[in-house]
């Protein structure tokens, strides 16, 4: 891909997360990611959407409805395209304080910097920190000494 395909990719990618935005928020939800793939004529346009709580289909449904009426309208995307709206994902690493506290009271393992890996519950989390209940004790870990964490599926 030419350095000018890169720049024209970003920019539809920037004009198709400024027209999501105001959809998104208007759901109660986060637009979290915005991905193109494909060449124009035949694009798959993957929008990525959260909330406190998680989204369930029938917000999905709803958001795809919206998000492709606006994109037609607005004609941003030359020729066919596939619109996909989905949630991040259970296997989704978690990187911000957002991340973890959106799993509040859910088990994660925690990747850090140089250190053991924890698993624990998380209890609450900022900018700054998670706290997990590691072996009925709370623990806070800087999110700089964090790697990543995975939430610990049930199955």
């Amino acid at each position: 891909m030419s350095t000018e395909e890169r720049g024209a990719d970003e920019a539809l990618r920037d004009a198709v997360a400024g027209l999501a935005e105001p959809i998104v928020r208007a759901a109660g939800t986060d637009l979290e990611e915005v991905e193109l793939r494909g060449q124009r004529g035949s694009r798959l346009v993957r929008i990525v959407v959260d909330r406190d709580g998680g989204v369930d289909v029938d917000l999905i449904t709803a958001l795809s409805r919206d998000l492709g009426d606006a994109l037609d309208a607005e004609d941003l995307v030359e020729g066919r395209y596939t619109l996909e709206v989905s949630s991040p994902g259970a296997t989704r690493p978690l990187r911000t304080g957002r991340d973890f506290d959106r799993n509040r009271g859910r088990p994660v393992r925690v990747s850090r910097l140089g250190q053991p890996e924890l698993t624990g519950t998380v209890i609450t989390a900022d900018d700054r920190a998670v706290t997990l209940e590691v072996d009925g004790e709370h623990l806070a870990v800087p999110l700089d000494e964090v790697d990543h964490g995975r939430v610990v599926l049930p199955w």
